[in-house]
């Protein structure tokens, strides 16, 4: 019986000692770093992309490079999707396609991830997008 009440100790102890260190999805704004493998990310009217989550709404936000977007969003585990995405309609000086390259990959994301304060959006097993929280 002390063997058991002494293991049921030490897990509870180890249980509850841990704590995870990784960021919730939703905790902040998520500035782009990386499109397609591709780490020039260009600043359109000195703005860097970015996404920011609402989890009342379960609304999605942000800058696709010169636009502003918007879209709802479901997340369950490690998987995510996004509803039909809207967009401002400014006209924009990018001639590299950033906005529309950024906007087809979040069209195809299937599935996330948060490390070492990185948000990474797959589609399939290739990180198609990564994210930074910080500027």
């Amino acid at each position: 019986m002390r063997k058991k009440i002494l293991i049921y100790i030490i897990v509870s102890i180890a249980l509850f000692s841990c704590k995870t260190t990784e960021m919730s999805i939703e905790e902040k704004k998520w500035y782009l770093t990386e499109i397609e493998g591709d780490s020039e990310i260009i600043l359109v009217n000195d703005k860097i992309p970015y996404i920011e989550f609402d989890l009342e709404s379960e609304k999605l936000g942000g800058n696709a490079s010169c636009n502003n977007f918007f879209t709802n969003y479901k997340i369950e585990d490690n998987h995510i999707e996004f509803g039909q995405i809207a967009t401002t309609m400014m006209a924009c000086p990018d001639n590299t396609n950033q906005e529309y390259r950024f906007l087809q990959a979040m069209s195809r994301i299937d599935t996330f991830k948060i490390e070492n304060g990185l948000l990474y959006f797959f589609e399939g097993e290739e990180a198609i997008l990564i994210f930074s929280s910080k500027k």
